[in-house]
């Protein structure tokens, strides 16, 4: 599947998300300072002002903590009804991130982008901007059958999450380290053990 360049962005900067949080950021917990909110906001390229407040750090903290432990469950079902009752869950986060950041879609161009949908004005709290666009973008997933394009990294040492664009949906690991690459060194040199072993 293609996705629009708005959905793809979106769910980077939703992946970053996820990956900003102590349990996963290598660094501790990147969202903990109104600068840190900044920094982020600007690293996905929000329009408007990029204000924070330690409201908006606190608020999407708890974004992140709620629709962490509904994708967890959704990467973690095992079986159609687990499956099932996981995008369920998911569904009930977005309806009610909707409610409460006072979405309302609207279509907007700005800077390189075209023309795509934000769910709040650019003069709404940071927290409400980010959390809009988590709904938004979830809510193309769901609705498209693709929300298994959001999983977690393969690596044995990593918890870090990743959005999976190939088309067979293959990709095993997360882009915020060298996952892969250790992976694949490992398990050569296991076998280069493995074959001196057996010598």
């Amino acid at each position: 599947m293609t996705f629009a360049y708005d959905i793809r962005s979106n769910l980077l900067m939703l992946v970053d998300l996820l990956n900003t949080s102590g349990t996963v950021a290598a660094a501790g917990d990147e969202l903990t300072t109104t600068a840190g909110i900044r920094e982020f906001a600007a690293r996905h390229d929000f329009s408007g002002p990029i204000r924070a407040t330690k409201s908006d750090v606190e608020e999407t903290q708890r974004l992140r903590e709620r629709f962490a432990s509904a994708l967890d469950a959704s990467i973690d079902a095992q079986t159609d009804a687990e499956a099932s009752d996981a995008v369920e869950a998911v569904v009930d986060e977005v309806n009610i991130t909707l409610r409460t950041s006072g979405s309302m879609p609207q279509l907007v161009r700005h800077g390189s982008w075209n023309w795509h949908l934000h769910a709040t004005g650019s003069d709404d709290s940071l927290a409400d901007r980010v959390a809009a666009d988590v709904a938004l973008v979830l809510i193309d997933l769901i609705r498209s059958g693709d929300l298994d394009r959001l999983g977690r990294c393969a690596a044995e040492d990593c918890r870090a999450y990743l959005a999976d664009f190939s088309r067979n949906r293959s990709k095993r690991f997360c882009d915020t380290g060298s996952c892969a690459n250790r992976t694949h060194v490992a398990a050569f040199r296991a076998r280069q053990s493995d074959a001196e072993t057996d010598r």
